[in-house]
């Protein structure tokens, strides 16, 4: 049984700009980023850099390498999240069925 070094505090505190880079760079290691979850993950994370009153360059900087990494090795994933971040994509894509459905039965 693996024993659990940090804090357990660690484990409900709200990551941070750099836990979701580290979290799309793993993804893409384990070549499971796709369009949908690189597009939600990058506009989180733009998001939060550009909102941040203290600007931190280290933050840009790893998202820059982020974009580059997806550039190299999935160029076909990265060509159509910009084309979906540049159309604003409204279309819901989650699945219908994990909606819960409160409309009454009958």
């Amino acid at each position: 049984m693996p024993i659990i070094t940090s804090k357990h505090k660690d484990l409900f505190r709200t990551p941070t700009t750099e836990d979701k880079l580290s979290l799309f760079q793993m993804l893409m290691d384990a070549n499971e980023l796709t369009v949908t979850l690189s597009l939600a993950l990058l506009k989180i994370i733009h998001g939060e850099l550009n909102n941040n009153q203290t600007p931190d360059r280290s933050g840009f900087k790893r998202y820059a390498e982020a974009i580059a990494t997806l550039r190299y090795r999935m160029m076909d994933t990265l060509q159509l999240v910009v084309a979906a971040w540049k159309n604003h994509q409204t279309t819901p894509t989650t699945p219908e069925e994990w909606w819960h459905d409160d409309s009454p039965k009958g």
